[in-house]
């Protein structure tokens, strides 16, 4: 619309907007949108007020301006907007001596939804040869040690500095199988031979027996809710010691006389049956007058026991004393006749151990 069309109107002495509105044929509101007149009862005498009398209607510039900031701020909030990070994605490019076709195929991971395979051709020196990869050579995992085992491996490294110690060591025993001893702690006075057994609840057992019970006894409510005692079984351990011992001797690496085997159990273990077995001194009375016998060993129930077992077996009043050089000549062809102890090795021994024990337990 022209400026010409706009008509301009001067308000008279009583005029009011309603009679300016009804002369030009527009509507009270209009009038107010295009003068900003709030309230129509508030106009003066000679105020000016414009009319467009074909009804044009504008935007009032309070809305112009507030639209041009809304879209100012908008276009601000765009720039403004915090970037998404760069992540490192994960990149397989699997390079081949030989590429097929002479390419090679690098796979990128998680930048593509349909995970696309980019082809780029290899790139290799001019002056060398294509040659194959080398091979890696792949060792064997050691078996892993148990609780029990490392508690006693610290105890006796911590206890005995001087002396020299051996764990988890794996021996060629007849028939072709395996004897697995837990520690070997060569002192001044002897070899002991040390199984570690770590377990809990009531222990039932005896020498001459085959099997022996580990018991976890319900108590008299859980009893009276029908849950029963829970018994599991397990190969005598003075019988393994007798393994360990024959084991040593048929390598001729120690004299029967100078071994000490002990079994110690740690944990919660109870044993039940101790009157069916001998204290330390009563046991070497009879152990001095019958190896076989010294095969079998002692049992302690706490690492307290084996360090009382330990000193006494070491009294020099008693014991005749072994030379440095004769405790690392034992070391020596232990070493020498260890297996590698390797998850393979291990699997071998378990197995062994397995049949060795079934047969026994017929």
């Amino acid at each position: 619309m022209d400026e010409e069309d706009i008509i301009t109107v001067h308000v008279g002495s009583g005029e009011t907007l309603s009679e300016i509105a009804i002369r030009y044929g527009v509507t009270i509101d209009e009038l107010q949108r295009w003068n900003r007149i709030e309230d129509p009862n508030l106009i003066q005498t000679g105020q000016t007020i414009v009319v467009h009398p074909d009804g044009y209607s504008l935007l009032e510039p309070a809305w112009i301006e507030g639209a041009f900031f809304l879209g100012v701020f908008a276009v601000l909030l765009f720039l403004l907007r915090p970037k998404p990070k760069s992540r490192p994605y994960p990149v397989t490019v699997r390079r081949f001596a030989s590429p097929p076709h002479g390419t090679q195929s690098l796979k990128a991971q998680g930048v593509f939804r349909s995970n696309p395979t980019i082809t780029i051709p290899p790139v290799y020196p001019s002056n060398l040869p294509l040659q194959a990869p080398k091979s890696k050579v792949l060792h064997a995992p050691s078996p892993e040690v148990n609780d029990g085992e490392r508690r006693v491996r610290r105890e006796l490294a911590r206890s005995y500095r001087d002396w020299i110690l051996l764990n988890d060591v794996l021996l060629p025993s007849g028939n072709n199988g395996t004897a697995q001893i837990d520690h070997i702690l060569i002192s001044p006075g002897c070899v002991f031979l040390v199984e570690t057994k770590n377990m809990n609840g009531w222990v039932f057992g005896s020498p001459g027996e085959k099997q022996w019970t580990q018991t976890f006894a319900a108590g008299h409510q859980s009893r009276r809710f029908g849950i029963k005692s829970k018994r599991y079984s397990f190969y005598n351990p003075l019988r393994q010691n007798e393994g360990h011992s024959r084991a040593l001797t048929n390598l001729r690496i120690v004299d029967l006389w100078r071994l000490r085997p002990v079994t110690v159990f740690v944990g919660d273990a109870e044993l039940r049956t101790v009157d069916k077995f001998l204290p330390f001194d009563e046991h070497e009375k009879k152990a001095s007058k019958d190896l076989n016998w010294r095969m079998r060993g002692v049992i302690c129930m706490n690492l307290a026991e084996l360090h009382r077992y330990i000193k006494f077996s070491v009294d020099p009043a008693s014991r005749p004393n072994m030379t440095r050089q004769t405790m690392e000549a034992i070391y020596a062809k232990i070493k020498s006749a260890a297996i590698p102890s390797t998850a393979e090795s291990h699997a071998r021994h378990v197995e062994y151990a397995r049949h060795v024990k079934g047969e026994a337990m017929k």
